[in-house]
């Protein structure tokens, strides 16, 4: 039996679909059914060719990372999830998009996100050929965490948990969000729109998110920022620094997370903070090189950087939707469906890099 598999193979030339042999899984793996997978901003980087520190292999990437399946096939003794509960053919599951290596201090220590190996770029057309989601299958190894998905959750939230939901968590927390604090998200996609409805269920009092997108914006006030700024109207890093410190009672933010990976921004986000805050570099994808005057950290601003997610998170996050399903509007990320075999037109059109599009976030449907 055969499936298709997305493969990129030049930046900005259309991705070609190739068929491979299924495979049997290997003992302690399992071969999941993709039911859909999100465009990461991450994806759109890779087909632009700005992901400089991750380069194309020669023979192509797999294409896509993150989404929700269901148990196509599992491999001799896997009989449970990664907590222990009961696994069967047909059951909805997320996967880690981490692949750790159990073997390294960082995983020895418990930061599989910061594992060497952890989250590599995937080669193409070698066995076990579906190692990327935009595929109609994906392979799961035996160190890769999968959970069960619970009953209460509707297939339409499950594409951003494990990496769009998972890295912006991931980020609050490690800079400890908490009760009282400011936050100034910039981007409002499928990241910052997860990152403003986690940080008030944490107990964050200000949240501001920049876009230049109407439609996210209009979003991000329903996920909960308390205030939003159109970069077309502050057209300048000056005026929105002085908006965000305005917004702010004149204290400046404790925390500001760049999801978009322009690295400029890294610049205005340190501007953005009160002394002794935090900017979170998530959106970085390497290459961009700044010039930076490291004399405006003296007064106790840092720059952390924070890299996708620890696997135990998952679990927590699906229980965070399930209490709050209610309250936020999770449906609304995801704004626009395609099928696998449209996976260009999918890009083209979930493209924002200079210009408008009315897509949020985009799944591709096997």
């Amino acid at each position: 039996m055969k499936g298709r598999q997305v493969v990129l193979y030049e930046p900005l030339k259309p991705m070609r679909i190739e068929e491979y042999e299924v495979p049997e899984p290997e003992p302690g793996a399992m071969v999941l059914k993709v039911v859909q997978a999100g465009i990461c901003g991450t994806d759109l980087h890779s087909w632009r060719g700005t992901m400089s520190a991750a380069p194309l292999p020669s023979n192509g990437r797999a294409m896509g990372h993150e989404g929700g399946s269901v148990v196509f096939a599992l491999g001799k003794g896997v009989t449970v999830d990664a907590l222990g509960r009961p696994i069967r053919e047909g059951d909805r599951v997320i996967h880690t998009a981490i692949r750790p290596c159990n073997r390294c201090a960082q995983c020895l220590n418990g930061d599989y996100n910061w594992c060497p190996t952890g989250f590599a770029v995937v080669a193409a057309g070698s066995h076990p050929y579906f190692l990327g989601t935009f595929a109609d299958y994906y392979y799961v190894g035996p160190n890769q965490p999968v959970f069960l998905v619970p009953p209460e959750l509707p297939d339409s939230v499950l594409s951003f948990i494990n990496c769009a939901m998972g890295t912006v968590a991931e980020g609050l927390l490690r800079a400890g969000a908490s009760i009282g604090q400011s936050l100034v998200i910039q981007g409002a996609g499928g990241l910052g729109l997860n990152a403003a409805a986690l940080a008030k269920g944490m107990g964050v009092h200000h949240v501001i998110v920049l876009d230049r997108l109407q439609n996210r914006l209009q979003l991000a006030e329903e996920f909960g920022a308390d205030h939003t700024i159109d970069i077309g109207e502050y057209d300048t890093p000056e005026a929105r620094v002085a908006r965000v410190w305005e917004l702010t009672g004149g204290r400046g933010a404790d925390i500001v997370m760049e999801l978009v990976g322009r690295s400029e921004l890294l610049l205005e986000g340190v501007d953005f903070l009160a002394n002794g805050g935090t900017v979170i570099p998530i959106g970085s994808t390497g290459g961009r090189k700044i010039e930076f005057d490291p004399s405006t950290l003296l007064r106790g601003k840092k720059i952390m950087g924070s890299y996708m997610y620890r696997p135990k998170l998952l679990p927590m996050l699906m229980d965070f939707l399930v209490e709050n399903l209610a309250k936020v509007p999770y449906h609304k990320i995801i704004s626009h469906s395609f099928p696998l075999a449209e996976v260009n037109e999918a890009f083209a059109q979930a493209e924002w890099a200079d210009r408008q599009t009315t897509i949020t976030r985009a799944v591709l449907v096997p």
